[in-house]
């Protein structure tokens, strides 16, 4: 009998073009890859709006597919009279009597051995699945989300707008700490993220990561050998934070070290701070149409994140291609990855400066380090493996 599994989106997981689009859709497909009866009931924000007459084939495997409009975009008004509440406006905003209903007349009409949320904007509707149904109550948690905004938070120079992120920050970590406690079971998607919950809370953890297909081949592109590029969603906060730093801070002395290198910054939602610069050997490229074709043309990936949490799908990703990349410690958390021996790791601008001079002064050695990513890839993030083994463990618990 099939594990009947209904999925909570806080938006639809198309186009693939960010790491949170890329996970979700991964769940969909590997639970349906290992014979589950997959339902599916998605938010179309308006920050993320899609057309459903654009998804892919897949959809039409699952038992139920319905989306619902929300509007999520922020409202300068309503954020005003949230600060006389106590309640996260990151998190009310994903709140939607139509969205609620939807999910009430769903778990009437149908029976769920586990319902998924999909990160904690979805755990506003926690109530009303304990409510009509019996299922299982996961929650699949990508970021510790209180955490990206502290650090957003650290960094901000302005007092004013440091001190109200001071405030949502709070009442984020007061939600998320509040509500993780209620699920039947966390899924990290990383070992930080399961780390952590270990720590605070008394919930059990699986850990589930994001898995990479490594039976894909890769078709043969010429790669641009004197070439950096970073690929991001450019609408997410500490990938703009990093991208400026690395413009300010980083990319002076690494062009005054090797004039020949050329920079591509890639992603959707380029903001007009980033296409507006004139430095020279600098392609700003915006949101491209093929990731992977992008990819391969260019040579070392950079990933210069000063605030966030999670994993980054976009290194996984570029290490299974056999990318060299150089990002902060942040920005290789919850990898497991070793510096100078699968990925290469630097905090300061001189030190991050330095190891983009030293993969074009040591091209061996620096291959061999993508060489090392690709099959530490390979052996710590194969997706069927990773599924099957879950999938094995689900059933169980569901039987016991």
């Amino acid at each position: 009998m099939a594990v009947k599994i209904l999925i909570l989106l806080p938006r639809i997981p198309y186009p693939l073009r960010d790491g949170g689009s890329i996970a979700m859709n991964q769940t969909i497909e590997a639970y349906l890859e290992q014979g589950c009866d997959v339902s599916v009931l998605a938010m179309n924000t308006s920050r993320h709006w899609v057309e459903e007459g654009s998804l892919p084939a897949i959809y039409q495997q699952l038992s139920f597919f319905k989306s619902i409009y929300v509007k999520t975009d922020i409202n300068p008004l309503s954020a005003f009279f949230n600060l006389f509440s106590d309640k996260s406006y990151n998190v009310a905003r994903f709140i939607n009597k139509e969205y609620d209903k939807e999910l009430v007349r769903l778990l009437q009409s149908e029976e769920f051995d586990v319902i998924q949320f999909e990160s904690i904007y979805t755990a506003p509707y926690l109530e009303t699945a304990r409510k009509y149904s019996q299922a299982k109550c996961f929650c699949r948690v990508h970021n510790i989300e209180h955490l990206i905004w502290q650090r957003l938070t650290d960094h901000e120079s302005s007092f004013l707008k440091r001190n109200y992120l001071k405030i949502l920050t709070q009442r984020l970590k007061n939600y998320e700490e509040q509500i993780l406690t209620r699920f039947d079971m966390l899924l990290p998607i990383s070992k930080k993220e399961q780390d952590f919950f270990i720590s605070t809370t008394q919930n059990p953890c699986y850990y589930l990561p994001f898995g990479i297909d490594t039976n894909s081949s890769l078709p043969n592109i010429p790669c641009e050998q004197h070439s950096l590029y970073h690929i991001g969603s450019m609408d997410w906060a500490p990938n703009v934070e990093g991208v400026h730093w690395f413009m300010d801070e980083v990319w002076p002395i690494v062009h005054e070290q090797s004039p020949d290198i050329t920079l591509y910054l890639a992603g959707k939602n380029m903001p007009a701070s980033i296409l507006s610069r004139k430095d020279k050997n600098l392609m700003v490229v915006g949101e491209v149409d093929d990731v992977i074709t992008f990819s391969l043309e260019k040579n070392i990936m950079i990933v210069p994140l000063l605030s966030g949490a999670g994993v980054r799908i976009k290194i996984l990703e570029a290490m299974a291609m056999g990318k060299t990349i150089i990002t902060t410690q942040i920005g290789a958390e919850g990898i497991g990855a070793v510096h100078q021996q699968h990925i290469l790791i630097a905090d300061s601008p001189s030190d991050f400066a330095a190891q983009c001079t030293w993969c074009f002064q040591h091209e061996t050695a620096c291959n061999e380090i993508g060489h090392a990513a690709k099959q530490f890839v390979g052996s710590h993030y194969n997706k069927a493996a990773i599924y099957q083994q879950w999938i094995l463990r689900l059933t169980e618990m569901l039987q016991s």
